[in-house]
């Protein structure tokens, strides 16, 4: 029995209480039982027309393979068609794949593509050039629009946070710096 189900009989159940206490009002106990009934079934229906099932965590990157197998199918969203796409879509080369070939996570992303989601931010981190603090404070890697790399003082307008994908692009002198992780606003 699904939660459709429940709802339906229980407001079939309210209806007939409604209707044999409007009738039995006058007769004492059996009218306040009645009344009672009423009112328990009121607030059942009530609480399950409010139940949402809960949005699962998922990483960035299954919230990108969801995404993709949507645009695959269209506005249909047959949750086993996305899983099925998902699983013939990834292929053993990509980074992910492991995370795929546990249970665990491929109950996730079927809870997720049936109940929705929320993507778990990625950690991000600052690299810190050791040694070189100025007059306006701490020197960090920053990265220009053209992708070239230089010092600057935290500045919330540069790009100073990368990913661990962002980090492993970056030369290799760059990743045995010491790193600070950044707090992710959630």
């Amino acid at each position: 029995m699904d939660i459709k189900e429940i709802k339906r009989r229980l407001t079939d159940l309210r209806d007939e209480r409604s209707f044999a206490a409007a009738i039995e009002t006058d007769k004492g106990v059996l009218g306040e039982y009645l009344n009672g009934s009423y009112e328990a079934y009121r607030l059942a229906v009530d609480m399950l027309e409010h139940l949402e099932p809960e949005k699962v965590v998922v990483p960035y990157f299954v919230a990108d393979w969801i995404e993709e197998a949507k645009e695959h199918y269209g506005s249909e969203i047959d949750p086993l068609n996305i899983v099925y796409w998902t699983g013939d879509y990834i292929s053993d080369t990509d980074p992910h794949y492991e995370w795929l070939e546990n249970i665990c996570n491929q109950k996730l992303l079927l809870n997720a593509v049936i109940n929705g989601y929320k993507v778990k931010k990625e950690p991000k981190y600052r690299v810190k050039l050791p040694g070189l603090v100025g007059s306006n404070g701490q020197q960090y890697i920053s990265k220009s629009a053209d992708g070239k790399l230089f010092a600057c003082a935290y500045r919330d307008y540069l790009q100073q946070e990368f990913t661990n994908d962002e980090l492993k692009q970056l030369p290799d002198w760059v990743r045995r710096l010491e790193f600070e992780e950044e707090e992710n606003e959630s």
